[in-house]
This record gives structure tokens, sequence and C-alpha cells, in this order.
């Protein structure tokens, strides 16, 4: 069960009050499909309640205005693949797969960066809609999304979304250091062009002292390829997001 108190907001026009366990939302242009008997388009979520159904969850992500409103898991016996093909209840095989994070972030949400992984086959998938961030006008309109996780929401404001080489953002880049964190916002660059949406204020981007969270899914047509939506938390509902740091991020 979510228990923290403070004001959330999230999106331009809608406000999370939250108290010891409960919470309300405005109404968003997408209608609420309950998934493992949990939405969070009314600012609750009972996430114990969602665990104990399937242990591997340890969050949730919403995004106003679209149909993500899904449970996040991570494998207990670290195969990154399992939620490739099995969905958000964790014992039902399924193509659409569910939304995941690799044994190599933390379920706590402290990483640097924190990569979600789900798929795209078609308009009904789960990581479908993320495809509209592409878009200028959709892309300006939602500039925000929450992470609950238990005693905790945490906000994020959209600041990017651009397609790379789908590669492991994991393997690639050492975040637990200063260094591979600048690595991945220098060579990120690289791949934005002139159609590359990013929110204004952010044209130099974040820092290695930043929490980001990105979204990402494969493009069906084009396999070497994946969609990221990258985002930069600005709220921390609970004040207890720290990070211990391997090498001091000065």
């Amino acid at each position: 069960m979510l228990s923290c108190g403070g004001l959330f907001l999230i999106g331009m026009s809608m406000a999370v009050i939250l108290t010891s366990c409960k919470g309300q939302m405005g109404k968003t242009d997408s209608e609420p499909v309950e998934v493992l008997g949990e939405s969070a388009a009314d600012g609750v979520v009972e996430l114990q309640d969602v665990i104990a159904q399937n242990p591997d969850v340890f969050g949730w992500i919403y995004i106003p205005g679209t149909n993500i409103d899904y449970p996040v898991a991570q494998n207990m016996d670290g195969d990154d693949s399992y939620y490739e093909n099995h969905d958000p209840s964790g014992f039902k095989e399924s193509s659409k797969g569910g939304i995941y994070i690799s044994a190599a972030n933390l379920m706590d949400m402290t990483d640097f960066n924190t990569v979600i992984h789900g798929k795209t086959t078609d308009d009904g998938d789960m990581f479908s809609q993320l495809w509209s961030f592409e878009d200028e006008k959709f892309f300006n309109e939602h500039d925000r999304f929450a992470i609950f996780i238990d005693g905790n929401v945490l906000e994020y404001e959209v600041w990017t979304a651009y397609e790379r080489e789908n590669t492991n953002l994991l393997e690639k880049y050492d975040f637990t250091e200063y260094d591979g964190c600048k690595q991945f916002l220098t060579e990120m660059k690289k791949d934005w062009t002139t159609a590359t949406n990013i929110r204004e204020g952010w044209e130099q981007g974040a820092s290695p002292e930043n929490f980001l969270v990105t979204l990402t899914t494969v493009n069906p047509k084009n396999p070497s390829k994946q969609l990221v939506v990258v985002g930069c938390m600005i709220g921390d509902a609970a004040g207890t997001i720290n990070r211990e740091m391997e090498q001091d991020y000065q």
C-alpha cells in the first residue's frame, strides 16, 4: 500500500494529494484499464496487493493520458528475458510480455539510470504508446509520469525521446561510475536529430547527479533500433531517494 504524505504534481492540471494510504487524481484522456486489480488513474495503487499476486513486482508506472498504467517487475531468479514472454501476473506466457527492469538495476529506484523495458508488437501492447512521444504535439502535452514504489511515489519529467541503436544500456555503460554516466549523457546527443523531441530547458541534458528513468521499446519494423523516452526525477514524495556512490559525483 502506498504510504506517504505531501503534494504530488503530475501534468499541467492534475495533482495527487497523498495521505496515509489514499489519493485523488483528475481524469485523463485515456480510459484506465485495471491490471492485477489495480490502476493508478485515481492516484492510488495498493502495491502490496499486487506484490501478493506476483512477488516479482516492486513498482507501478503511470503516464497520464496514455494506457501505460502497469506494474513493473524484476525477475527474482535473475532471468532478464522472463518478462519478454510472460504477462504481469508472472505465471501466464504472453507474446506481449510485461514491463520490467533487469537484475542490474536496483528496485529502490536509486540508480543513476533505471532502464524499464516493454514490448511493441501492436497498438494494444504495454509500451506501444511510447511511440506517440515522437510526435511533437503529444510530447509537449505529456510531460510527466509517475512511478509508485512501496511507501513512495516518484515524479519524472520527460525531457527527450529518440531512437537509438538497440543495445543494452546497462551493458554498454557503467552507471555506478561518474565517467559511465557522463559517457551516456554525451553519447546520447549523437543520436539526436532535428526531429528529436527535447523539452524546453533541457537542451543541455541532465547530469550524473540526477536520477533518470529510460523507458525503452524495440522497433518491431526495425529490430536494430529502439525508442527511448528519458525522464528525470523531479519529485520524491517521501524524501527517501538517495544514492550511495562508488565515486564522488562532484
